[in-house]
């Protein structure tokens, strides 16, 4: 066969195969016998290796496996990676939609008194990110930390079921959910067993856990599968919007997505609530693991507008189902106090196995719980995951006491430990929570040091709570001020530590002397602020002097932080011993001044990065541009204004040159940002 012949028999291969495979893994409606199909790829990969040249990584038959992997790369997510809130009620769900209502006639005027929905089966797989340009997938990613997360684009290759490419010339965001049928679960379990090895837990720890192989062909062999349910970024194309989100699920079928075809449209939330009671009683019909239910408005005109909190879309919940319960003892309660001095009382269990996990304390949150529940020591009791994440006890079998059980008195408890302590009150006086009065426990200490190195705040590696309390009780470190005078010496002399591990953790202490304003604002422990408020904190004063200076009123002026946590920041400052513990701090850290003026300088102008730069990484170079009024976008086209080209610029480079494209390299953009 000549060459001219080969390319167009490739063509139409490759072009079936893709059609074959979309109708065998997507749609469940195979035209043709595996033989047949298996007949045509290897048809294909005969012309590949005769004409080597006419050969693309977009071919099915590069769909093999066998390729063995150094590690994973991070990489930054195009449009950060939010999680639903959960729900877990009629009530819950009827209040859900009431605080929508209100939300839309506040603050944009939209008087409604009842909203359309989409509502979808929540996968309990593995979230996957997936990168389009020009049609062609560019990267395939975990969720991560919601902003950035593992690239693991050569094992998510290895799934039928997502599309190397799609049809249509168009640079988008994707994500759906990664998951492997129970059968196989427990086939591989078996091997496995066999093998010596520790079985997988359930299905979405496999499917975890394959998606992380470094050897691409085990991935292959597990039969991954994957729903997709949200375009959630397209980059300017009549595509860049839908005005509904059942929109956009007919359009990922159409681009060759496999859809959970379980989704429906309704009108009401009692539609909705039958929707969930039927899949409650159903889902373990389906060879998938489902734990709840994903409600999104229909309308994209009002989520774009109802927007999101600082954890979760507004617009979406999940509506979970009731946890996995099980029954076990009760062996002791005991407290256990946190870097804010709140005591909690924590029930030790008999060790017990539930939703895939070895649970042996269980929280019981308050003296108050206790009291309504009647938990005893020595009792059976009822636990669950709430949320599937926190084990709590949520009932007593009072039936199966034998009369040797014992009542927990929180007083009692606090006596025998020498704790003196107070009781918070609520809303109306409702008691609350006790608080150590005493803040120099080495209990609380310990919450505040674990606190301060912990992965939001300065993420000083090596700094794990055990080691903490090493330092602690040898008199190494006494307030976070110390973490920065530790040398290797005194590492290495006490028991256990060897010079390479002392090593990395002066040099990780080192690393965290110039943290960002916001981390070092959450770093402080500051009671109620977390990691938004500190985000907004350090947006609003820019530095530690400024915010130390200010009072109540004006903390509570700023829009996001209300009375509570304006109270809380102030007293905080107002504390002499914090103030001596801020300025301890301050000899050794210079927090890094967060408030960036944006200016104007690249306004109008849209810039599309490529290749290796040779000073900056991709992301700081799109943070400088977009800083001086800039627009970057992923994707040459002929409205792009510069292409920005460092070493392996690759097919960006000729497609600027076809369109007439400025290319300028990192000198140039620099030249332009001062």
């Amino acid at each position: 066969m000549k060459k001219a012949q080969a390319k167009q028999r490739i063509k139409h291969l490759r072009r079936e195969i893709a059609r074959h495979t979309a109708l065998y893994h997507t749609h469940d409606t195979p035209e043709i016998s595996d033989e047949a199909y298996d007949a045509l790829v290897r048809e294909l990969e005969g012309l590949e290796i005769s004409y080597p040249d006419l050969a693309t990584n977009e071919s099915p038959t590069q769909k093999v496996g066998g390729r063995i992997l150094e590690g994973f790369h991070k990489t930054k997510h195009l449009v950060p990676q939010w999680s639903f809130d959960n729900i877990f009620s009629f009530d819950e769900l009827q209040a859900w939609e009431q605080r929508l209502l209100r939300n839309l006639e506040r603050e944009h005027g939209i008087v409604r008194t009842d909203l359309e929905y989409i509502i979808e089966l929540k996968i309990d797989g593995l979230k996957l990110v997936l990168t389009y340009e020009d049609g062609a997938l560019q990267v395939g990613a975990t969720r991560g930390d919601g902003e950035v997360g593992e690239n693991i684009t050569p094992n998510v290759e290895m799934i039928d079921s997502i599309p190397r490419a799609v049809d249509e010339d168009m640079t988008f965001v994707a994500v759906g959910e990664a998951w492997i049928a129970r059968t196989q679960l427990e086939s591989i379990n078996v091997n496995r067993e066999k093998e010596g090895l520790e079985p997988y837990a359930n299905p979405r720890n496999l499917a975890a856990g394959s998606l992380r192989q470094l050897d691409t062909s085990v991935v292959r062999s597990r039969a991954l599968e994957t729903f997709v349910y949200d375009i959630e970024y397209v980059e300017s194309t009549e595509d860049a919007t839908y005005e509904t989100h059942e929109d956009e699920m007919r359009r990922l079928d159409q681009l060759g997505f496999k859809v959970n075809p379980h989704w429906e449209k309704v009108g009401t939330l009692q539609a909705i609530q039958d929707y969930y009671n039927y899949w409650t009683k159903n889902r373990h019909d389906e060879p998938y693991d489902i734990d709840g239910v994903v409600i999104k408005v229909n309308d994209k005109r009002l989520t774009r507008l109802l927007g999101y909190t600082s954890k979760a879309p507004r617009f979406a919940i999940a509506y979970k189902f009731p946890a996995e319960q099980v029954t076990t003892q009760v062996h002791d309660i005991d407290v256990q106090i946190g870097r804010t001095g709140a005591i909690t009382p924590v029930a030790h269990l008999e060790p017990v196995s539930v939703a895939g996990s070895t649970v042996s304390r269980a929280t019981l949150h308050n003296a108050d719980e206790i009291e309504r529940l009647d938990v005893r020591i020595g009792d059976t009791v009822i636990i669950e995951k709430a949320g599937d994440i926190i084990p709590k006890v949520v009932r007593v079998l009072p039936e199966l006491r034998t009369g040797n059980e014992k009542k927990f008195s929180m007083k009692e408890m606090l006596q025998k430990k020498g704790i003196v302590a107070h009781r918070e009150e609520g809303v109306g006086g409702e008691s609350v929570a006790w608080y150590a009065d005493d803040h120099e426990l080495f209990e609380i200490r310990l919450h505040k040091m674990s606190h301060f190195v912990s992965k939001h705040a300065l993420n000083i590696e090596g700094l794990s709570e055990k080691t903490l309390e090493r330092f602690m009780q040898a008199g190494l470190v006494s307030e976070p001020a110390d973490i920065f005078t530790l040398t290797g010496d005194d590492i290495v002399a006490l028991d256990g530590f060897k010079e390479t591990s002392a090593h990395n953790i002066v040099s990780a202490v080192k690393g965290a002397r110039e943290p960002a304003l916001h981390r070092f604002i959450f770093a402080l422990g500051i009671r109620h602020i977390g990691r938004e408020g500190a985000f907004l904190l350090a947006n609003k004063y820019g530095s530690i002097d400024a915010l130390r200076t200010s009072g109540t009123d004006d903390l509570e002026s700023i829009d996001g932080i209300g009375g509570v946590v304006a109270e809380s920041a102030a007293s905080w400052f107002a504390s002499a011993s914090n103030q001596n513990i801020l300025n301890n701090l301050l000899q050794y850290v210079t927090p890094v001044i967060e408030r960036i003026q944006q200016s104007d300088e690249l306004s109008g102008m849209t810039f599309v990065l490529t290749g290796s730069l040779p000073t900056m990484t991709r992301d700081e170079a799109k943070e400088s541009i977009e800083q001086a009024g800039g627009n970057v976008t992923t994707s040459v086209s002929k409205k792009t204004s510069y292409l920005v080209a460092g070493e392996s610029a690759g097919s960006k480079y000729e497609k600027a040159k076809k369109f007439n494209v400025s290319i300028i390299d990192e000198d140039a953009l620099k030249d332009m940002l001062s």
